[in-house]
């Protein structure tokens, strides 16, 4: 999970070119999906228009910077109608009121917690006396452009119509993992895709582990060994933009 304050500012690096495209800026929100649905990026040249970085188009989102495949990846937003019209309608979640269904003010959301996919998983509130709660998103009714209805105490959202079958009621629990799998096959594609693109290429440079262990010496052939010593280290996007 990573929290908007985790993502933006991120640089973006395009893996097949080696070029910084830009840093993220700011999220655009899907509120009938409750979830990311792009990224703007400030790439500098605003006078050229806006850019976007659709969120399924992300191979890696680290610590250190959002990978994409290419530069390709980053869109202007005339080329992406579906993106413009999200943008337009400015759903940002974040400096939202959060009331209840029946009418109570719970706080205001200051910031939101994303899964691989990109779906909101939380929004941390503060609350009028001050306090920090934090509501996951089976409480939300709606994401909207200055309030988030939730559900009163912590009742979860109604899904739907599962409740008027009671006989189908074990189904949604068998079904829950289904899309955390989605999230681990869509994470894993992503992996094994670096993985290939890597495999072969020699370092540009000498990379180390914070503690000056050697990971791969410049002009050193990446190897499968090499890319897990970059990963335990965190040093994985380091390994990408040094080939």
């Amino acid at each position: 999970m990573k929290k908007s304050v985790d993502i933006l500012g991120l640089p973006v690096i395009s893996i097949s070119e080696g070029l910084e495209l830009g840093t993220a800026k700011s999220l655009v929100i899907n509120p009938a999906q409750g979830a990311v649905a792009a990224i703007v990026i400030d790439d500098g040249k605003w006078y050229m228009g806006a850019k976007l970085l659709p969120f399924t188009a992300i191979a890696g989102l680290g610590e250190s910077a959002i990978t994409v495949e290419s530069a390709s990846n980053v869109v202007t937003v005339s080329s992406a109608p579906d993106l413009e019209k999200l943008l337009a309608a400015g759903v940002t979640v974040i400096g939202a009121k959060v009331l209840t269904k029946t009418g109570r003010i719970q706080g205001k959301i200051t910031e939101i917690a994303v899964d691989a996919a990109g779906k909101i998983v939380s929004c941390e509130i503060e609350e009028a006396d001050g306090g920090v709660a934090h509501i996951p998103t089976q409480r939300v009714f709606t994401f909207a452009k200055d309030v988030v209805i939730v559900a009163d105490g912590d009742a979860p959202a109604p899904a739907a119509k599962p409740a008027e079958a009671p006989p189908a009621a074990a189904a949604p629990a068998a079904a829950a993992p289904a899309q955390p799998a989605a999230d681990d096959d869509s994470a894993k594609k992503f992996d094994d895709k670096q993985r290939k693109y890597l495999l072969g290429k020699k370092a540009n440079r000498r990379i180390e582990t914070d503690n000056g262990v050697v990971i791969v010496e410049q002009g050193g052939e990446i190897t499968e060994e090499v890319i897990q010593k970059a990963k335990l280290a965190g040093k994985f996007v380091e390994l990408s933009m040094s080939i």
